[in-house]
């Protein structure tokens, strides 16, 4: 198993740490043993702060001596064994696909969702509805009674009971962090009721972001916390400007004008939700280098209104579930569970296959534009000019994509891309890519992934590197293995302009692309060479050869014990997970995601 260690017992005194460990040998969670682990700092990379959010600080590497002592009976794992049986009663007559996102949806069980599907709900733009958050919360809490039930929402016992409710079912999830912020927010407004105070969304905000901060100093580093409040800011966004059209457009006296302006602004305010909210978190979702779905709002207007029917029917299957006799109903409504659940997720997939449903954008760049295009929304509302700000942001957005367009054509991106001392390279230029490859399963799902998360670039080339290859299934256009090809030098050309020279013998193969005279090397094994090749940038497994002669060396092992020796002639650039770097032709080289170790 991976995951996240509570340790209780230290070298024999007590102890209350958490701790991150990537392979151990439990089985489930929950298991309380014994064993020898080291402890070392958590690496630095993007995932640090999110770790910190949970109160992981150190990662654990198993060493030897596990021995299981019992199972937890703590609330936490007495809770999650019930998600389980509910999840196991949810399932009984739904079909295996459907029921995996029924019970992400409404437990919280991402275990038994399948991998092409949240695929799929990702790059549509709706992965929020496979991950109990606010949305969820502000849903089942409507079940519970509206906000426009004048009548019954100051009476106190229930208010208290939807309190407790609400509190059951947080508990019964695990409390995700977007999870708790809307709960807080919506105890708050409760806790208004109660006392016959006012709730405010955005003062119930901060004060349950105080709240969460003050709990644990790095809550507000959490993705989901951030996307949670980005979300929230821009639904209140949007129904300001609701609020402000209905008193723009007053209601006419005619009946059938009435129910079409009715309908109208209904229709527009479900358009300005969906947008608003899609353009606040997209700043958090670029700066986490994750990709934007392009058609994420088309998306959330076909399906998300079809959340609230798929939880409400799935808390009826487990209600029924808990009545033997009330079997024949139980597999009625899971009959109807499943087609609507089918309907769902057919239309998430046809949106997932729609052109440009990813989009790989440049980080930098886009936080550069949407910071430019935030400074005229408020330049234009001090004005008091507004009304003219959406034809000047379509104007620079226009402006920016034909800008970026034009700066980033012919610009090579080659990353390291797998696991760590023996990384792959993907090569990308204009929508299109190449891969150079080494290693096993794990290094092709990880160039799988890196692809997906670059918007899907068509994959013309792969040139397997591996010396005795095993059968896998590679997708690209043309493939190239090395092992076999004749001894000697081959050059191929391979995207726009670029050559790549291949050389094969028989301890190893040796990949150089060149970039206008700029030349990036990775082997897998050792050529034997009677002269050194000169490279400027050697991307490094698990040695350095003494057939490489290069400028930079680019390394993904932190324990790579060749980086004295390569040190005396190169620069050695550790990068902890996928460093890239980018070519301009005839401009510059840079790196990102790289740090230099000075090296003894």
């Amino acid at each position: 198993m991976r995951g996240t260690l509570h340790i209780t017992m230290l070298d024999g005194e007590p102890a209350d740490l958490y701790v991150s460990c990537a392979n151990f040998p439990g089985t489930r969670p929950g298991e309380i043993f014994s064993a020898t682990f080291q402890l070392t700092e958590l690496e630095e990379n993007s995932y640090r702060m999110n770790y910190y959010s949970d109160r992981v600080y150190l990662s654990a590497e198993y060493l030897e001596g596990y021995h299981y002592l019992s199972d937890s009976q703590e609330l936490e794992f007495r809770l999650y064994r019930l998600r389980r049986e509910l999840s196991r009663r949810l399932m009984t007559w739904l079909p295996e696909a459907e029921g995996g996102v029924e019970t992400a949806m409404l437990l919280g069980d991402t275990t038994r969702l399948g991998e092409t599907q949240e695929e799929a709900f990702r790059a549509a733009g709706v992965s929020h509805l496979l991950a109990v958050s606010g949305l969820h919360v502000t849903l089942l809490c409507g079940l519970m009674g509206s906000a426009h039930d004048y009548r019954r929402r100051f009476s106190r016992p229930r208010i208290l009971l939807r309190a407790g409710i609400l509190l059951i079912y947080l508990a019964l999830i695990g409390f995700p962090v977007s999870a708790v912020r809307a709960a807080f927010v919506y105890l708050i407004a409760l806790g208004g009721y109660f006392f016959l105070q006012p709730p405010d969304t955005l003062t119930s905000m901060g004060l349950a972001a105080i709240v969460l901060g003050l709990t644990n100093a790095y809550f507000p580093c959490d993705l989901g916390f951030q996307l949670s409040f980005s979300a929230v800011l821009g639904v209140q966004a949007a129904g300001t400007l609701a609020r402000w059209e209905k008193r723009k457009w007053r209601e006419p006296d005619k009946w059938m004008q009435q129910c079409l302006h009715t309908a109208g602004l209904w229709l527009l305010e479900s358009l300005q939700v969906t947008v608003l909210a899609s353009i606040a978190t997209m700043p958090v979702l670029i700066a986490h280098n994750m990709t934007v779905s392009g058609v994420g709002i088309l998306t959330n207007l076909l399906v998300v209104w079809m959340l609230q029917p798929a939880l409400v029917l799935g808390l009826l299957v487990l209600g029924l579930s808990l009545v033997p006799f009330f079997g024949f109903a139980m597999r009625g409504a899971s009959l109807l569970l499943a087609v609507w659940l089918r309907l769902l997720c057919r239309t998430v997939e046809w949106c997932a296959e729609l052109p440009g449903a990813r989009l790989a954008l440049p980080k930098v760049y886009t936080l550069f534009v949407l910071a430019v295009l935030g400074l005229l929304a408020l330049l234009f509302w001090r004005a008091k000019r507004f009304g003219w700000y959406l034809p000047a942001a379509a104007v620079c957005t226009v402006l920016a994509v034909l800008m970026g367009y034009g700066m980033g054509h012919d610009v090579v991106r080659v990353a390291a891309v797998g696991t760590a001392g023996n990384a792959c390279l993907v090569i990308e230029q204009n929508g299109r890519a190449a891969v150079l490859f080494r290693g096993g399963a794990s290094n092709l799902r990880a160039v799988e992934d890196y692809l997906l998360n670059s918007g899907e670039p068509e994959q013309t080339l792969l040139v397997d590197l591996r010396q005795d290859p095993r059968e896998m299934s590679f997708e690209a256009n043309a493939i190239i293995s090395m092992d076999t090809l004749s001894p000697g030098r081959h050059t191929v050309e391979l995207l726009d302009g670029l050559t790549l020279d291949l050389l094969h013998d028989s301890g190893g193969n040796l990949a150089v692309l060149v970039v206008n005279g700029y030349t990036v090397g990775i082997m897998s094994g050792r050529v034997n060479l009677a002269q050194p090749v000169q490279l400027d940038v050697y991307c490094a497994g698990g040695s350095y050869p003494d057939s490489i002669d290069a400028e930079t060396v680019l390394y993904t092992s932190q324990a790579a014990d060749w980086r004295p020796k390569a040190a005396k002639d190169a620069r050695p650039l550790y990068g902890a997970e996928e460093p890239v770097l980018t070519i301009r032709p005839g401009c510059s080289a840079t790196f990102d995601g790289v740090k230099e170790y000075a090296v003894q």
